[in-house]
């Protein structure tokens, strides 16, 4: 951390504490709004994944508009506005004003995403944006392994505390971004930017960039969301208390995994071979899968869960770098928002599971998924070998 700018460093903190306030309600969300709005678990599921698509589709636009404005005033607004939500779910009463302040919390947190890699690129030369990257991932898990627990113990308490102490955190974490200097690239415009609609007519001409998210979206079916399906596969083949012994020892599997190895791994990520790494970062997650299928004991999941998380820790940085070297100047916001679309595979694989589960022998599951996640990578792949042309 003490070899990054400032800029750099308070990003990287800042990322920490808006994963941590966000970690803290994630596992009360759907409880809670259960409760305070009398919706059954498939109706808040509906509710979450309307409020999920809505915000990948707005972020497209979120894209477009970081490339128009100074980043770090949109990341300042997206952390207000993920205080404002965060507190006003507490008072959630109405559905359509409750779903529509988790659709403003959910574009928030996709705009922080995306305009955080904006600003790590122009703010990085090129040799150190993987392990940067590598190193706010690891600071994300971080988060992620501590705020789940924390938010547990402070809703025993007081069950609207973690959404109060949630809004704080992001509340607090804009004036750590209000003292750094303005966009070091921003210049005076000396033409007419291009419009919404120009812009993504030259998203839709790259056909490298659809064929990646493409790619990427399937894997992101396997690997976005994968603690839901996994938790799905348990009870469906295990009684509840040992499904829980298995989950809880898998979170801390990956956890613990990612935040030893991430950044290590992150190191030696290189652009120049990236198809190579997307290659075995895929080769790693079907081994994962296969292994999911064939686990029998607690040993063996974790083994499992180990070789996955591998598999993890090469593809995040790696898609990352790929738009980072695909991107033009100009339009890098705009590419981070258009690839931010393949979050909607994490949306689909519930489902895409949920079906399987009652429809099939459960391990098929797997093999489905290790079939969608290679046709990803070998989209993914051929979109590398088209850069390494160019």
């Amino acid at each position: 951390m003490a070899t990054y700018s400032l800029v750099i460093r308070r990003l990287m903190i800042v990322s920490l504490t808006i994963v941590v306030s966000r970690a803290i309600t994630s596992p009360l969300l759907t409880l809670f709004l259960s409760n305070k709005l009398g919706l059954d678990q498939q109706d808040v599921g509906l509710l979450l994944g309307i409020a999920v698509f809505t915000a990948t589709l707005l972020a497209l636009y979120g894209g477009y508009v970081i490339d128009r404005l100074e980043k770090r005033r949109l990341l300042i607004l997206a952390m207000l506005s993920s205080a404002i939500g965060f507190v006003l779910l507490t008072f959630a009463e109405n559905l359509y004003l409750t779903t529509l302040t988790v659709v403003i919390t959910e574009t928030a947190s996709a705009l922080f995403l995306i305009g955080s890699k904006a600003i790590l690129s122009e703010n990085l030369p090129i040799g150190q944006r993987a392990k940067a990257f590598s190193l706010r991932y690891t600071l994300t898990n971080i988060g992620y392994a501590t705020g789940p627990m924390l938010g547990v113990v402070i809703a025993g308490v007081y069950p609207i505390a973690p959404f109060l102490i949630a809004g704080s955190i992001a509340f607090a974490s804009i004036f750590l971004m209000t003292g750094i200097p303005a966009d070091p690239a921003s210049k005076p415009a000396t033409s007419t930017p291009p419009s919404f609609l120009t812009t993504l007519n030259t998203l839709k001409n790259d056909r490298t960039l659809i064929m990646f998210t493409c790619g990427c979206l399937l894997s992101t079916v396997v690997h976005g969301r994968f603690t839901l399906y996994l938790s799905q596969y348990l009870l469906v083949t295990h009684d509840s208390e040992r499904a829980l012994q298995i989950m809880a020892a898998l979170l801390a599997c990956n956890a613990i995994t990612v935040i030893l190895l991430q950044y290590q791994i992150g190191r030696f990520l290189d652009r120049e071979k990236l198809r190579y790494w997307i290659a075995v970062g895929t080769s790693l997650f079907i081994l994962g899968l296969i292994g999911f299928s064939l686990a029998d004991d607690m040993l063996t999941w974790c083994a499992a869960m180990f070789i996955f998380t591998l598999g993890e820790m090469i593809i995040y940085p790696a898609e990352f770098l790929f738009v980072d070297t695909l991107a033009p100047e100009e339009l890098r916001g705009s590419y981070y928002g258009a690839q931010n679309l393949a979050a909607l595979g994490g949306a689909l694989s519930p489902v895409i599971c949920g079906y399987l589960l009652l429809h099939t022998p459960a391990p098929t599951m797997f093999y489905a998924l290790s079939a969608l996640t290679a046709i990803g990578g070998l989209l993914c792949y051929m979109s590398g070998s088209r850069v390494a042309v160019v």
